[in-house]
C-alpha cells in the first residue's frame, strides 16, 4: 500500500480552481517533486496534501485514512505531514533551541535535548541556538524551518522551495545532508519547485504541472532525454534551436559527438566563436550558417569544423 494516495483532487479558491482533477502516489520513503511555473498551482497542491486547506473535489488518504479538511477538524493538519513553508512559521521571540523544543513538548527531556542536539548538527544551526528567531539571518530561519519539521519525525515532509534563500554552498551541504538523512529515516518527501535542475537532483519522480493539471508523472532521466514539448524540456535545461533545410531541430548542449555513432545522425557544419572555462568544463559558443548554438564538453572543441547532434522528438 503507497503511503499517500490522491485521487482526483480538486483545490479552488471562490470560484477559481487551482488544482484540477490531479490523481498520484507517494510511496514509503520516497522523494517526489512538483514542478511547475509560478501560479500553477504547486503550493496549493501541497497545502491540501497537508489538510491545511479545504479541498473542491477529491480525496487524499495517507497510510490508507483519510486526510481530513480544515473544516472538518478543530486544528488544521495531520500529525504525521508535516510542512516547510515559505514564510518558515518560526516563533519569532523564542531562540533557535527553543523553536525546535517546542515542537517536542509530548516528549521527556532526555529525548527532547538529544533530538535538538541532532536537528541543530544537520542543519548547521549548533552555533545560534541561543540566538533568537528574529537575530538570525533568512537562510538560518529557512535551515530552522526544516528543523522544526522534522522534529517530530514525520512520516510525509512537505518542502515548499525550501532552499530558495540560501546561498550556493550553504543548499549544497544542507540538501546533500537532508538528502541522507531522508533515505536513512526513510521519510518520505514532496517537494516543490520550479527548477527543473533542483527536481532532477532531488526526485525518485517529478510530477510536471501545468495550470493546475497534472500533465506528466515521470523519472528525471525520461523528463530530460524525451520530453514532451520544448516548453517541458527548457525546464530541465538549456535547449538549443537551430534550422536545418527549413527544419527545426533542438538538441541539448550536451547531445553532441565528435564522430557519427548510433542516434547521433545530424551533421553540422560548425565555426568556433568561443570558449568560456567553468572549471571541470568549458561551454563552447560555435555557428551554423550564422545560426549561434552552445556546447557543454571537457574537451577542447576549439579546432571542430562539424559535429553530430542527437535531436529531441517532441510527442506533443
Amino acid at each position: 500500500m503507497s503511503l499517500l494516495k490522491v485521487s482526483n483532487l480538486s483545490v479552488a479558491y471562490t470560484s477559481k480552481s487551482v488544482v484540477k482533477k490531479c490523481s498520484f502516489e507517494v510511496d514509503r520513503g520516497e522523494v517526489v517533486v512538483i514542478l511547475g511555473s509560478s501560479g500553477d498551482g504547486k503550493t496549493s497542491l501541497l497545502k491540501a496534501i497537508g489538510g491545511l486547506i479545504n479541498r473542491k473535489k477529491g480525496t487524499i488518504e495517507f497510510e490508507g485514512e483519510a486526510v481530513l479538511d480544515p473544516s472538518e477538524q478543530l486544528i488544521p493538519g495531520h500529525e504525521l505531514i508535516r510542512l516547510v513553508n515559505q514564510d518558515f512559521g518560526l516563533s519569532q521571540h523564542h531562540t533557535v533551541e527553543e523553536n525546535i523544543r517546542l515542537k517536542l513538548l509530548k516528549f521527556d527531556k532526555a529525548y527532547q535535548n538529544q533530538r535538538i542536539k541532532s536537528l541543530l548538527r544537520l542543519m548547521k544551526l549548533t552555533p545560534y541556538r541561543e540566538h533568537k528567531a528574529t537575530e538570525i539571518s533568512g537562510g538560518q530561519q529557512q535551515r530552522l524551518s526544516i528543523a522544526r519539521a522534522l522534529a517530530d519525525e514525520p512520516e510525509l515532509i512537505l518542502l515548499d522551495e525550501p532552499f530558495n534563500q540560501l546561498d550556493f554552498q550553504t543548499k549544497d551541504k544542507i540538501s546533500k545532508h537532508l538528502k541522507r538523512y531522508l533515505k536513512k529515516e526513510n521519510i518520505a518527501a514532496i517537494m516543490v519547485t520550479h527548477n527543473g535542475i533542483e527536481a532532477m537532483e532531488w526526485a525518485d519522480k517529478i510530477i510536471y504541472l501545468e495550470k493546475g493539471k497534472i500533465k506528466r508523472i515521470d523519472t528525471p532521466k525520461e523528463f530530460f532525454d524525451n520530453p514532451n514539448n520544448e516548453r517541458e524540456a527548457s525546464f530541465f535545461g538549456e535547449l538549443n534551436k537551430i534550422v536545418v533545410s527549413k527544419q527545426t531541430h533542438f538538441f541539448r548542449p550536451s547531445f553532441f559527438s565528435k564522430t557519427k555513432k548510433k542516434g547521433f545522425d545530424l551533421k553540422l557544419d560548425v565555426e568556433f566563436i568561443s570558449q568560456e572555462f567553468l572549471g571541470w568544463y568549458s561551454i563552447y559558443t560555435f555557428s551554423h550558417n550564422d545560426q549561434r548554438f552552445r556546447l557543454f564538453s571537457t574537451d577542447d572543441l576549439k579546432n571542430c569544423k562539424h559535429i553530430f547532434i542527437r535531436t529531441l522528438t517532441f510527442n506533443d
